[in-house]
């Protein structure tokens, strides 16, 4: 092989190598931006326009819960997009292994006002209706999970049950 045609040949290998750097850059940072979208995913929510911060992760997991305790759990949500967006606040993955589990409520404040109460889900399902966060608005949300002291039920068969899942931000229309 000529020295030349050696030139051209390292020439074309050095250009792609380059291109496929970038791309891999570019893709790992989408990636690190980008979370996820929907609930189709495992990791938490949003598409880039939506930066979700928790202080100890987005994972609910409340175990040995005592008739009359509440366990908070706080995190806020950023609109770093150019556009006004709706979403809303769902639970996914749950394990709710109380017997009684209307005993189980749940308090959604935004901001500090309560936007949504319940029954804690047994099973995946939306907490909060649908939400509209402007561009570069910040809220802040604290979920409070409550066990109902009930006075005239007996509450020792779920002494030792626990409650556990994962908060994602589901975007809607």
């Amino acid at each position: 092989m000529s020295k030349k045609k050696i030139t051209i040949m390292a020439s074309i290998v050095g250009v792609a190598l380059f291109v496929a750097a970038i791309a891999g850059s570019s893709y790992a940072f989408f990636i690190a931006n980008v979370e996820t979208k929907g609930n189709t995913n495992p990791t938490n929510v949003t598409s880039g326009d939506v930066k979700a911060v928790f202080s100890d992760g987005e994972q609910l997991n409340i175990g040995t819960l005592v008739p009359g305790d509440t366990v908070s759990k706080s995190f806020s949500l950023e609109n770093t997009g150019t556009a006004t967006i709706k979403y809303k606040i769902v639970i996914n993955d749950v394990v709710n292994t109380f017997s009684r589990k209307s005993d189980i409520t749940y308090v959604l404040k935004e901001n500090g006002v309560t936007i949504s109460t319940g029954e804690f889900p047994a099973a995946n399902g939306a907490i909060s209706d649908s939400i509209t966060i402007s561009k570069g608005v910040t809220n802040s949300y604290t979920l409070e999970v409550a066990y109902i002291n009930s006075p005239t039920e007996n509450q020792a068969e779920d002494m030792g049950k626990t409650i556990s899942g994962k908060i994602f931000i589901e975007e809607t229309k």
